[in-house]
């Protein structure tokens, strides 16, 4: 009597009706259309998304060492790019418009494969097992790199608010990428909603029922941010595209059902081929799920939530400044080696302004030209033939969370969101204080000048006072009086603040 029950239970039925949907699937025949674009969709899909140089299986075995884990680890695995068979360097970095003809040649080797497979297999009916696996690593990987991306938005370290030195730089000098980073980091709430917008669908593509929509949203977005990086030359938009061509395919699946659904007006079957899998097979399903999902979620969340709250944000360093002091200073004195030097626009040893922001950078704008980091999408770290050309490139971003491992000060390595991406008649120094001689020692922070250091004393006679003395980087005897300067700035008050009409 139990065996006739147990036969006849609903996990039993459940059981049997799957296995026929499964034997029915199977036996469906497809077209020669059908099976010769699967072939071809197939190899080009899976090649994009196995990663195909080194650096990511070291960082990914980087997640096993606990001691020294940080957001940014996480990040280098979630996000990898395609294959690049040709790396075309340019102002819009190693991902320019260029480097679209690396999508192009995976696309005909794929063509390539897809013919020769075509004349060997000439009996398989169908493929949907194939199809089936395919789509779990399309949405797999996508899931990741749009939960990834989106966490350094939900907890704004990518898109942060503008400092100081930017609200007075021309708009002239900023890149393309700086001013719309800029302007989108003047909103925190709009920050993160940006986050949420790529989070979600990475959430929905986690699961099987859901994964048609968290890929069609997820398409839209990186469409988006695919247009925008093209817009502001911010260098990311071959990725973007990449990004794009997956969240079609995960969403492909189901576009016939719901053309013939909401256009045709027919009705459709809500079924999805879904293998059946033994008793082991499907343990081993759920421990590899539940582990990953939980690694590049959660996990990966809890790692940018401590980075965001802890002062470990790699665009902002985490060092405070002196008490009271931010803000921007006009040069109302200034002495070289004994001489008091007029203020006049081309000069190029005396300060024109100064500025002072909430962490321990001091800048000051003069007319001496810097090499700076244009703030291009450019990730060495994870292309392939790497040649480093400084005329594009010159910031590591990264520099930040190798300090931070090594327990050192991280700050000289949080340069680009200050140095990059503006013209450099500004330069930054990072400051340490020596109370005791209330000395100031400061460094350069552009990698390329970083030999560049000075020693000056300082005094605050009033609060909005500050007299500089010492040597500077020439080991030139400088004397500066700085004067705080009480800006009120139209894009940081925003729409809220009182206008006087006249």
């Amino acid at each position: 009597m139990s065996l006739e029950l147990t036969g006849n239970s609903p996990q039993a039925a459940h059981q049997a009706d799957a296995e026929n949907k499964e034997e029915t699937a199977r036996n469906r025949p497809w077209t020669t259309v059908q099976k010769t674009a699967f072939r071809i969709g197939f190899v080009y899909f899976v090649l994009l998304c196995i990663p195909a140089y080194g650096n990511f299986y070291r960082d990914l075995f980087k997640l096993f060492d606990f001691s020294k884990l940080t957001y940014h680890d996480f990040q280098a695995v979630v996000a990898f790019w395609p294959p690049q068979f040709i790396l075309i360097e340019s102002e819009e970095g190693v991902f320019g418009i260029f480097n679209y003809i690396n999508l192009i040649l995976l696309l005909v080797l794929a063509i390539v494969v897809g013919v020769i497979w075509t004349f060997l297999d000439k009996k398989s009916i169908n493929y949907s097992k194939l199809y089936y696996w395919a789509r779990v690593l399309v949405r797999y990987r996508l899931a990741y790199g749009m939960v990834g991306w989106g966490l350094k938005k939900a907890f704004p370290m990518q898109m942060v608010y503008p400092t100081i030195g930017m609200l007075n730089t021309p708009f002239v000098d900023m890149a393309e990428k700086k001013l719309y980073w800029s302007h989108v980091g003047v909103s925190f709430g709009y920050t993160v909603f940006l986050g949420f917008a790529e989070i979600i669908p990475g959430l929905l593509l986690l699961h099987r029922k859901t994964a048609s929509l968290g890929g069609a949203l997820a398409a839209v977005v990186c469409l988006n941010i695919c247009i925008a990086n093209h817009a502001y030359d911010a260098g990311v938009a071959v990725p973007a595209a990449y990004f794009t061509l997956l969240g079609i395919f995960v969403a492909w699946y189901d576009l016939p059902k719901i053309w013939d659904l909401l256009v045709n007006q027919k009705n459709v079957a809500p079924y999805r081929y879904y293998p059946v899998l033994s008793g082991p097979q499907q343990t081993t399903r759920t421990v590899l799920k539940v582990f990953f999902n939980t690694i590049f979620v959660p996990v990966a969340a809890a790692f940018w939530a401590y980075g965001f709250f802890n002062g470990n944000n790699y665009n902002i360093p985490s060092t405070a400044g002196l008490k009271d002091i931010q803000g921007l200073y006009q040069v109302s004195e200034f002495r070289l080696n004994g001489e008091e030097l007029p203020y006049s626009p081309a000069d190029s040893i005396r300060w024109h302004d100064a500025i002072f922001e909430r962490w321990s950078t001091l800048s000051y704008s003069t007319n001496r030209g810097a090499l700076v980091d244009r703030m291009i999408g450019y990730s060495p770290l994870r292309v392939k033939g790497d040649t480093g050309q400084s005329k594009y490139n010159q910031v590591n971003t990264q520099d930040s969370d190798e300090l931070f491992k090594k327990s050192r000060n991280r700050d000289l390595g949080v340069t680009r969101w200050e140095v990059g991406g503006m013209a450099g008649n500004r330069r930054y120094f990072f400051y340490e204080l020596d109370s005791a001689n209330q000395l100031l020692k400061l460094q350069n922070k552009n990698k390329n000048h970083q030999d560049e250091t000075q020693s000056l004393r300082i005094s605050r006679p009033t609060d909005d006072r500050v007299i500089l003395s010492g040597l500077n980087e020439f080991r030139d005897s400088i004397y500066v009086v700085l004067d705080r300067i009480h800006k009120k700035y139209p894009l940081v008050e925003g729409r809220d603040s009182p206008v006087t009409e006249f």
